[in-house]
């Protein structure tokens, strides 16, 4: 006994070590077989691999996998005709007691229990002892030993030694299948690696031929250009037979295109061209559905013609595509169009990542289009401004030509509004002026049927607190447009009717401001009219404003007559005061004296008579003089060294005085209003020298000096005290027209030394 189990021990051994050294496995569990089966003289030796179907302990069936006999006999798969054996014709309940949770069961024939008795005998074995094979500690299958020739009893130490064979090749399989799992793992990472190395080379191409397109879209100036040479570099990158860009034409407000156009069709062989200019209605209609989902909805799709839905397979089909990637245009969010890659040759099948750099294509193609439209756009902008801004400035020159021409207010005002009917073709147009101090609005000037009105057929007068539209007005910094239909409630009164009978459709009115005091407003009537540009409303602000300063230069020049006329009187009193009333009292005071002594004393009132002539002669010379200063033309101001030396010598004639003039240096012209002030100085004090001082010589210096001019005057005549109360009204206008003008006016007179007048002005204002 115990030799026999040595040499089953030995038998073990060998067949464990030729598991371990064979490189092949196969061959090695072969080997194994064989080495155990004449090692221990059976018949049969067999591997069974358990076959599970579900997810039981018990295996469904029991494959033969490996078998080794003696020779000149058959293996029992072949006796047995079936490589597989149903676990059920073994026994469930055998399996699960021997096998599943026991060490296994070997015996003669008649020691084995139906069904497996049965099994044996009719494959005649006489004896047979099988133990199952553990991989991993699961059961994995069964090591069987069968005698054919003759029974044969193994102890159960031997039995032992059996089951670490079987744990051997369980060893062996395990390795095997962990060896093969994991080439198996290497090669499929290797493929997979491979496959993705392929990928990435094909999205990187594709990148490269993206970027390639882009900076072609960039930098071409002509899109037409750009997108012929852009979607070559795409046809022979992508390696596609058929490349189009189809645009979308819409109607209406429908979300979904009418057609759509080929904007660009570029095949690789001119049997796959599509001879068409665009998808039509009923095509269109027909694909709405699915153009809707993959390209409104979805960010395209793409596949084997198999893979696309009907009716847009057959359509596909009917154009000889195998396989098609399609994704949306958008430009500026707004889907423009569609990019075709077709496939005609063979079908070609594109990753998402890739179909995702078809897209970063359509982008950039939707990119250059809105670029494109933007900069046409931006340049018909330019364009029509620069007509606007020529036919504003036409507007506003002739405008300003007829101020400087005619300065009526009203004329003018009128002819602005005839601009402005002519811009907006319209004929009807008003100026309506608002007065603070009564808070109502009053129709200033009107155009009526292209007429300049002063008196138009509609109320001309309203309480701005009762009209809605002034309020709004006031709000707005821009011009605002009143619709007849929708805000008949801001219109004046009388103005809604009568723009009704005219067909007009509303008016645009803008606000006449100065200084953020309201002036009144301008309004126009229009019709047909939705909106307005920006320049068109810049261009009646433009206008307004001319309104508001030809309405502003007119009040100040009102404004500045009644300021001149008012100076013009207060120096006529001057005059007056000084020469023609005195000389009046003087002469009354005279003949009154004489009244007194004609019928006493002769002489004396022959004397006072005489007098009485002198001062009369006097004040005669006075009052031409004064009329002198009133006929000179303003020009004949801006020469003061001239004007004061044809006042001298008028101011002299039948004088025995001496009035002489001193001129110092270059004479240069000088403001009219300058030189008005500085004359006026002069004949003041002439004529001061002349009524009062008893002067025998007055001296007139003039000096001209590049930043200073300064005119004195001297007499040698009695002189008086400055601070006397008795200063005359003549005194006190000579200062305020220093003042006026900006110079300092000096007076140095003193009790029997005659009297200086000296004004000095820093740079005197040029005419």
């Amino acid at each position: 006994m115990l030799q026999k189990r040595d040499r089953l021990l030995e038998v073990t051994a060998k067949a464990a070590n030729v598991l371990l050294t064979l490189d092949n496995f196969d061959e090695a569990v072969n080997m194994a077989l064989q080495v155990l089966g004449e090692g221990i003289d059976c018949d049969f030796v067999i591997v069974l691999e358990n076959v599970f179907e579900s997810a039981t302990p018990l295996p469904n069936f029991c494959d033969f996998i490996y078998e080794w006999t003696i020779s000149d006999v058959l293996p029992i798969s072949v006796t047995f005709g079936s490589k597989r054996v149903p676990a059920e014709l073994l026994g469930l309940d055998f399996l699960e007691q021997y096998f599943l949770e026991g060490k296994g069961f070997g015996g003669l024939l008649e020691e084995w229990s139906d069904p497996m008795r049965s099994v044996l005998a009719s494959i005649n074995i006489q004896s047979a002892y099988a133990v199952p094979i553990h991989v991993k500690g699961q059961w994995w299958g069964i090591l069987c030993l069968d005698y054919c020739r003759a029974p044969v009893q193994i102890s159960a130490a031997e039995i032992s030694v059996l089951m670490t064979i079987a744990d051997c090749i369980g060893s062996a399989i395990q390795r095997d299948r962990t060896r093969k799992e994991r080439e198996q793992i290497t090669q499929q990472r290797a493929t997979e690696l491979e496959a993705y190395n392929q990928l990435l080379l094909r999205r990187d191409q594709l990148l490269e031929v993206t970027a390639k397109a882009a900076n072609v879209l960039l930098t071409q100036d002509s899109i037409e250009v750009a997108m012929d040479t852009a979607l070559t570099i795409l046809i022979e990158g992508t390696g596609c037979d058929r490349l189009e860009v189809l645009e979308n034409v819409y109607e209406s407000s429908s979300s979904m295109p009418v057609r759509y156009l080929d904007a660009i069709l570029k095949c690789r062989n001119p049997k796959f061209e599509i001879i068409r200019d665009s998808i039509g209605p009923a095509e269109a209609a027909e694909l709405s559905d699915a153009f809707r989902k993959y390209f409104l909805e979805m960010d395209g799709f793409g596949g084997l013609l198999e893979e696309w839905d009907e009716p847009l397979r057959s359509w596909l089909a009917n154009i000889q595509v195998q396989s098609t990637y399609a994704v949306p245009i958008r430009a500026n969010g707004y889907w423009w169009g569609i990019l075709c890659f077709d496939y005609c040759r063979a079908p070609i099948q594109f990753n998402p990542a890739e179909v995702a750099v078809l897209k970063t294509m359509a982008d950039c193609i939707g990119s250059a289009i809105q670029r494109d439209r933007t900069q046409k756009l931006i340049l018909q902008a330019e364009q029509n401004r620069a007509v606007e801004l020529a036919k504003a400035n036409d507007a506003m020159r002739r405008s300003i030509d007829w101020l400087a021409r005619d300065p009526d207010m009203n004329a003018f005002l009128g002819h602005l509004l005839q601009e402005l009917a002519m811009q907006f073709d319209t004929q009807n147009a008003q100026i309506v002026l608002y007065n603070p101090h009564d808070q109502t609005l009053q129709t200033l000037v009107s155009l009526i049927d292209d007429e300049i009105s002063l008196s138009p057929p509609y109320t001309t007068k309203a309480t701005a607190q009762t009209w809605l539209g002034w309020e709004i007005l006031l709000r707005s910094s821009k011009p605002i447009p009143f619709n007849t239909d929708t805000e008949p409630h801001l219109f004046l009164p009388g103005c809604l009717e009568f723009y009704r009978q005219q067909n007009k459709q509303g008016i645009v009115c803008t606000l006449l401001k100065q200084d953020e005091q309201p002036l009144g407003f301008i309004e126009f009537a229009y019709h047909n009219r939705e909106t307005f540009s920006e320049s068109e409303l810049e261009l009646v602000q433009s206008l307004a404003q001319q309104a508001t300063l030809a309405i502003q230069l007119t009040r100040l020049a009102e404004e500045a007559q009644q300021l001149a006329l008012l100076q013009e009187r207060t120096r006529m009193a001057r005059e007056i005061h000084d020469t023609l009333a005195q000389a009046f009292g003087g002469i009354l005071m005279q003949l009154q004296a004489a009244t007194h002594f004609a019928t006493t004393q002769a002489e004396k009132a022959q004397n006072h008579l005489l007098t009485a002539q002198a001062l009369a002669r006097e004040g005669l010379a006075e009052a031409r003089r004064s009329v002198w200063t009133l006929y000179l033309e303003t020009a004949e101001y801006e020469d003061l060294a001239k004007a004061i030396a044809k006042f001298i010598a008028q101011a002299s004639s039948g004088q025995s005085i001496s009035i002489n003039l001193a001129i110092d240096g270059t004479p240069y012209r000088l403001h009219p209003d300058l030189g008005l002030n500085l004359l006026r100085i002069a004949q003041e004090s002439i004529t001061n020298a002349l009524r009062h001082a008893n002067a025998q010589t007055i001296q007139v210096n003039l000096r001209y000096h590049s930043q200073t001019l300064q005119l004195s005057i001297r007499d040698d005549g009695c002189g008086f005290e400055p601070q006397s109360p008795t200063r005359g009204f003549g005194l006190l206008g000579m200062q305020q027209r220093a003042t006026r003008i900006g110079a300092t006016w000096h007076l140095v007179s003193q009790a029997g030394h005659g009297t200086t007048v000296t004004v000095s002005i820093a740079d005197p204002m040029l005419p």
